[in-house]
């Protein structure tokens, strides 16, 4: 994503939709993307490559979980 990544789209969404919910999905592992300052806004996190079924079950989970409280994770 040109000139803005992806935790700092989900600030800005979260500014203008608190609560809104998040799935991350990246070919990074969880532990660089927590080197790197970690997910904004908590949400869930996926890695690539995922099956269909693993995508359709992580949709649901953030789905059915409660909505983020906007803070940084």
């Amino acid at each position: 994503m040109p000139g803005m990544s992806g935790r700092d789209l989900a600030r800005r969404l979260h500014e203008a939709r608190p609560g809104l919910r998040v799935l991350y999905v990246s070919g990074y592992t969880g532990d660089a993307l927590a080197r790197t300052g970690g997910m904004a806004c908590g949400g869930r996190f996926l890695q690539k490559p995922f099956t269909e079924a693993e995508l359709l079950a992580s949709v649901a989970q953030v789905l059915a979980g409660p909505p983020e409280d906007g803070g940084p994770a």
